[in-house]
């Protein structure tokens, strides 16, 4: 009897976990594709363009995709009209555009936000990356480590708090004095930071365009959008890295403006143009030199002694923590990982940058290679400024193909090994044959 019931109990499990697995939103996913082909087909004009195109979206806990096209290898089949799979486990998931089984696709992860227009948002933002290269886009990832020096730092949160003020300000004629206002604390940083205007220029042309366009499509009115942005500028100075994150907020202010002078001032620009020199001539700002003691009077209109001050003190106990990643990741024991043809994704708010010529620790990332896949969540990796080396700190546990250590984890592949070297350190290598 007591076997009967086992057996009946197992089967009432395993037809639970069918149902479950069977239970594909569908209804929710084809919603979702409609609300974003809607929003795509009624902004045509906003690049002359319609943005719609692959979409995947990604429980990321399952690894099942769905999507509103299939793939070329045919991984992903059909069910009701929605394309679903299995992603490979070697597959970063984030919200990306990414290149998988002969498709170029905008990937975002499940669950989605409330809101219609955070979702529109999320989306449309992910698909202009698909269509950038046909937009006339060619980019280059830029590093901005200078954004977390407390005078890059203290300048471009002067600029947030004019671009701030310019929502604010009941009149375009105020908001157009503290864009101009915005702008000298801009093209002051740029002096201070030697090739601190390309850099920033590269990521505003990556990620500042395609917040802007994921906003503009979001179905928000004129004043639900001035709104929204005020509240993403409150919430940027909270963020523990500007580094890899301001771009996601100038380019939608100054965009929100432009905008009412010239609907069209996005399509006249390319991946060659000066977008600083753009808002300039826009804004009508004098081209006069920049000097220090003016540059601080103006601060003073912004809240920029206390904002000093802050910075300040930040910079003390953020100059004690690169000491600590130094010791931790080059001279503590540690493993080195050589990197080949690399997918990858990050928390871009989460980056800590050392030196330009030692690399950028990344707190949240998952790497993967040929050996396998890296997964650091909250211990931190270094990956060096030439992206051609990963380190992490010392192994705790090697057993077969798992291998782990403070916040990481390695999943490894067949024909792959860590070797200890005589230095102390560790080194992931190929088996010898």
């Amino acid at each position: 009897m007591r076997h009967l019931i086992g057996i009946w109990l197992m089967n009432l499990i395993l037809q639970t976990v069918v149902a479950y697995t069977a239970q594909v939103p569908t209804d929710s996913i084809a919603l979702y594709f409609n609300e974003t082909r809607q929003a795509t087909q009624q902004h045509i004009g906003l690049w002359n363009k319609d943005l719609y195109g692959p979409l995947l979206m990604v429980d990321p806990e399952t690894r099942h995709a769905y999507a509103n096209v299939p793939d070329k290898a045919g991984t992903l089949r059909s069910i009701n009209g929605v394309y679903q799979g299995e992603l490979p486990k070697d597959l970063p998931i984030s919200n990306t555009d990414i290149s998988w089984s002969g498709v170029h696709w905008a990937m975002v992860k499940l669950p989605l936000p409330d809101k219609k227009e955070e979702r529109t948002d999320l989306i449309t933002h992910e698909l202009f990356h698909v269509a950038q290269p046909s937009l006339g886009f060619e980019l280059q990832r830029e590093e901005n480590i200078h954004l977390d020096d407390k005078e890059g730092r203290i300048y471009l949160r002067l600029e947030m708090a004019a671009l701030r003020e310019a929502l604010l300000s009941p009149r375009l004629k105020q908001s157009e004095e503290h864009l101009r206002n915005a702008l000298i604390f801009r093209k002051y940083r740029h002096l201070l930071f030697k090739g601190a205007e390309v850099s920033e220029n590269g990521l505003e042309l990556l990620e500042g365009l395609a917040s802007y366009t994921g906003q503009m499509m979001s179905g928000r009115d004129k004043w639900q959008l001035r709104d929204y942005l005020v509240n993403r500028i409150t919430a940027f100075e909270e963020l523990p890295s500007y580094v890899r994150s301001f771009a996601y907020e100038t380019i939608p202010v100054y965009g929100f403006f432009l905008y009412q002078k010239d609907n069209d001032w996005n399509k006249k620009i390319d991946s060659d143009s000066d977008l600083t020199v753009l808002f300039s001539e826009a804004f009508e700002m004098d081209m006069r030199i920049i000097l220090q003691t003016y540059v601080r009077q103006v601060a003073e209109e912004y809240n920029g002694r206390a904002i000093a001050d802050e910075e300040q003190r930040r910079e003390i106990s953020h100059t004690a923590r690169l000491d600590l990643y130094r010791q931790k990741f080059l001279e503590d024991p540690h493993l080195e990982i050589r990197l080949g043809d690399i997918e990858l994704s990050f928390d871009f708010q989460n980056i800590v940058p050392l030196d330009e010529d030692e690399g950028t620790v990344y707190l949240t990332i998952q790497i993967s290679d040929e050996w396998g896949i890296l997964t650091v969540d909250g211990g931190g990796a270094l990956l060096r400024s030439d992206w051609r080396w990963v380190i992490v700190s010392e192994p705790h546990d090697i057993q077969n193909n798992r291998i782990s250590g403070d916040g990481w984890k390695i999943e490894l592949n067949e024909g792959f090994q860590i070797e200890k070297t005589g230095t102390g350190n560790y080194l992931l290598t190929r088996k010898k044959s």
